[in-house]
């Protein structure tokens, strides 16, 4: 029979990774040795954060949850979908119909409040109101998080995820050391993470980009470049090909900011173009149309764009 607390044994024993590591926000170190060996069962979201924080999906454990859980599952995974498509008011209202469902636990009570946040920063601009919706949601989990202290624990995807709108809400508020300390500490939290259970999350491309750009808007030119080239061998290396053209743009605006030649940046712009079509981003292939055709009176129109499989 399938057991959850093996795999998680396993996967942190082979990754040299300690329980308190692991388990630090999510449960006491006594219950983790218990779900280790099988004396006692996690519910879904105790086990997916664990599983989570070592690199693996957790769906595979959802054929063992309650039909309530597995409702949770769902909602949770459609939710982040519309975030990823920026259907910021659609995510939101769809997660509050389902809002009773939502308080059963600190990892629910996590999402919701997460999700809030995301529409007070990107849909209503409300910055502060998200900064503390964030800073409460990363407690459910972390309890003792401190901005302006390096992050020493491993980190689930909702937890990457907040902590990315909260550096985000304070960039758009103006506090854009805050913001940039915030983004570095979570990056070099990610590295240690990633360089010790071999996978990278989604997000991390996402992350790496924001804090490219804000860089550049800084004019730390060199230290957008060295994160740009990490941005893009983790997409590579990750075959979550998404953040590629963004990354190209935010490449480009860095080679206009340190007045190279056009062609050079006009490369870039391409490249981005390119993937924007394939990947079925039109609205950001529109944008950089409009704004190469204004600048350098180039339209990518013009340009033949050959049909590829889609990225991941």
């Amino acid at each position: 029979m399938y057991m959850v607390g093996s795999v998680i044994k396993n996967e942190r024993e082979k990754h040299k990774i300690s329980q308190e590591e692991l388990c630090f926000g999510i449960c006491a170190v006594s219950t983790l040795s218990r779900i280790e060996h099988n004396e006692q069962t996690p519910s879904m979201e105790k086990a997916m954060a664990l599983l989570n924080r070592l690199g693996l999906e957790g769906s595979s454990y959802l054929s063992f949850v309650s039909e309530d859980e597995h409702e949770f599952y769902r909602i949770s995974r459609d939710a982040e979908e519309l975030v990823v498509q920026r259907r910021y008011i659609q995510a939101y209202d769809y997660v509050m119909e389902h809002e009773k469902c939502m308080n059963k636990n600190k990892f629910r009570r996590q999402f919701l409040c997460g999700i809030r946040a995301i529409k007070a920063c990107f849909e209503d601009k409300q910055y502060e109101t998200a900064i503390m919706m964030t800073e409460e949601a990363i407690r459910y989990t972390c309890p003792h998080f401190d901005k302006t202290k390096k992050i020493r624990y491993f980190l689930t995807d909702m937890e990457v995820n907040i902590i990315n709108v909260m550096a985000v809400s304070y960039w758009w508020s103006k506090k854009n050391i805050i913001a940039l300390n915030l983004l570095i500490n979570l990056v070099d939290a990610l590295s240690e993470q990633y360089s010790t259970i071999g996978v990278d999350s989604f997000r991390y491309p996402m992350i790496l980009c924001n804090l490219a750009k804000w860089l550049n808007e800084q004019h730390r030119f060199e230290e957008a470049c060295e994160y740009i080239e990490i941005g893009r061998r983790a997409c590579i290396k990750s075959g979550k090909m998404r953040m590629l053209p963004f990354f190209c743009c935010c490449r480009a605006t860095t080679l206009q900011s340190m007045n190279c030649c056009e062609d050079e940046i006009l490369r870039e712009y391409i490249s981005a173009y390119i993937m924007f079509k394939n990947m079925g981003l039109d609205e950001d292939a529109t944008r950089l149309r409009s704004y190469l055709l204004e600048l350098y009176n180039r339209d990518l129109e013009d340009i033949c764009v050959p049909r590829i499989s889609s990225p991941t």
